[in-house]
């Protein structure tokens, strides 16, 4: 019975030790294989981190595109309003300079022009203006009450509501809403 123990034991022992390499070789594999694993998880979190921060740059990239095509178009706005504002100052300093002129015509028309015809406005126009010129008064060329003291929101209003639009039916709409008195206003 020891002859067939015995090799069996070795047997058993040549097993074992195989078992052990095999085994001590199977931790050393799993061990790197942990290594590997965590290396992975560490690659594939700076990978998504870095993934992250692209979506972000993208993003900001995006914005700040959009940012600067709206401020592109802004200056170009804002440099076409300075031109705009620039017609605007010269008007507007023209129109102070005759503003005495203006207002002197204005209040002549406000208080005479009530009974007579368009055609003898037009000339009592003319014949004031040249007078204003002559006498060194700032005034324009061409005078018009309805550009001097006519509100275009009013006169558009009057329009809606079936007033003539006419020069002789708006100077008369001016007269009747600027005048302190009831002034006379002939129909045509």
């Amino acid at each position: 019975m020891h002859k067939k123990i015995v090799p069996k034991q070795e047997k058993l022992k040549e097993a074992s030790t195989a078992a052990a390499e095999a085994k001590a070789t199977l931790d050393t594999k799993l061990a790197e294989v942990d290594k590997v694993k965590k290396k992975v998880a560490e690659l594939e979190a700076t990978a998504k981190s870095l993934n992250d921060e692209k979506v972000e740059l993208e993003t900001t990239i995006n914005r700040d595109e959009n940012r600067m095509r709206r401020a592109e178009q802004l200056v170009v706005l804002l440099k076409d309003e300075g031109v705009r504002w620039k017609e605007t100052v010269g008007i507007l300093a023209a129109q102070i300079e005759r503003l005495v002129g203006d207002v002197f015509l204005s209040c002549a028309c406000i208080s005479y022009f009530g009974g007579f015809s368009g055609i003898y406005r037009n000339e009592l126009t003319e014949l004031w203006t040249k007078e204003c010129i002559e006498r060194g008064i700032p005034t324009g060329d061409e005078f018009s009450l309805i550009k001097v003291m006519g509100d275009p929101v009013q006169i558009s209003e009057w329009n809606i509501n079936s007033l003539p639009s006419d020069r002789v039916s708006l100077e008369n709409g001016i007269l009747t809403t600027q005048a302190e008195r009831y002034g006379l206003c002939i129909d045509p």
